[in-house]
């Protein structure tokens, strides 16, 4: 077959001088779309100019620099956050997503959070079940955010005589959800506190303009006294009350620190650049079986497997012609399959320096297999008839 080809005409010299370029080409884009930036973007967080808060975009993050700790892992507490949401009901990326998290769970995954999901609340916390396995209960309330408007929301864990540790959820100062059973505890508000993202990314957009985090349980009278104070502008805790263990004002108005008025060292810093606190390496592919949410299918996956799969079809079919008529070589679909294996595996190892992009093992199998659809699409039969000039299809 090399000789034949060598002997040809015009077509078999036009066939050699294209197929090496075009394979660096190849080449070229798919490692430009998989790594692409090759640095972490500017971290998408800005003061407010008019009315204090910070504004936090698509790829925005803010963290504490040291971790909160309870005196009792299993006391009461509270939480108040006052926010305006981004887009609430479009589930592309604006407005849901995670608000507010601590990581202070062994698998962030449980970390605890405050999650937009699309105009309503849902919040996540890691516990253990009967069997000692890691589950994440989920408590939902429906219809808590409208576009363009803020709200004061209220969370609070502390026992009950009757019912035991009981959960409360209040927006704008009025009970919206009580729950008996997802057992809020002081310990689920520990570890470094992450606004506008979660330990493992899940970016969300909004305004945040008041937090405080207490190591009691609010009662509703203060709960309603609180959020008549936040939107006064005033402290949320009255002269004479129990104060929180951290107090949020963002009144700063300008540079790189969110500064807690309790002075119990637990600032929040700005960084220059966006990052992940624990960036995906080579996630399991079950993993993204599973919706953020609720723990079901996800069609975006199934949406990026064909991505990945027909990404790499060219590659395959490309470096196969190359390597059956230019530079013939013994089983050049097995050298070619573990080319594109190389290649994805060192996208996804790259990808975990990126905090814009996810390294998972999903993604090293979907490119293997488009690498592998596209060398069985080059047929040996189809080359020789173009170079001999009876397909011209």
């Amino acid at each position: 077959m090399g000789n034949d080809w060598r002997e040809g005409g015009w077509r078999e010299k036009l066939y050699a001088r294209t197929l090496g370029p075009l394979c660096v080409c190849i080449l070229c884009v798919i490692l430009s779309a998989g790594l692409w930036p090759l640095r972490a973007p500017k971290n998408h967080v800005e003061w407010l100019k008019r009315e204090n808060g910070l504004r936090i975009g698509r790829h925005g993050i803010v963290a504490s620099a040291n971790a909160f700790r309870a005196s009792s892992e299993r006391g009461a507490c509270s939480l108040e956050i006052w926010l305006k949401p981004g887009r609430p009901g479009r589930m592309t990326g604006s407005g849901s997503g995670t608000i507010l998290a601590f990581d202070s769970s062994p698998d962030p995954k449980f970390a605890f959070a405050l999650r937009q999901f699309d105009d309503g609340l849902a919040i996540q916390r890691g516990a253990l079940d009967a069997r000692g396995s890691m589950v994440r209960p989920w408590l939902k309330v429906e219809h808590v955010f409208e576009e363009g408007k803020r709200v004061v929301l209220t969370v609070t864990g502390g026992r009950d005589g009757t019912t035991g540790n009981v959960t409360t959820v209040y927006a704008n100062g009025a009970p919206v959800k009580v729950s008996p059973e997802f057992g809020l505890v002081s310990g689920d508000l520990t570890g470094r506190l992450v606004l506008g993202n979660s330990p493992i990314k899940d970016s969300w957009t909004g305004q945040i303009a008041g937090l405080a985090v207490y190591d009691f349980e609010l009662t509703p009278a203060q709960v309603a006294a609180h959020y008549e104070r936040w939107t006064q502008g005033q402290t949320p805790a009255a002269d004479g009350e129990k104060t929180p263990l951290a107090l949020y004002r963002f009144d700063e108005g300008r540079g790189d620190v969110v500064h807690d008025r309790m002075r119990s060292g637990h600032d929040l810093a700005i960084a220059e650049r966006y990052f992940a606190l624990h960036p995906a390496f080579l996630r399991p592919v079950w993993d993204q079986f599973r919706s953020r949410w609720d723990g079901g299918m996800s069609w975006s996956y199934w949406g990026d497997v064909l991505v990945n799969v027909a990404g790499f079809v060219p590659l395959g079919f490309i470096f196969t012609a190359y390597f059956l008529r230019v530079h013939p070589v013994s089983h050049p679909r097995v050298l070619v399959a573990v080319l594109g294996l190389a290649i994805s595996l060192l996208i996804e190892i790259w990808q975990h320096f990126l905090p814009t992009r996810d390294s998972s093992m999903a993604d090293v199998i979907t490119n293997t297999l488009g690498t592998v659809a596209g060398a069985a699409l080059c047929r040996p039969v189809l080359i020789s008839n173009y170079c001999s000039g009876r397909f011209r299809g």
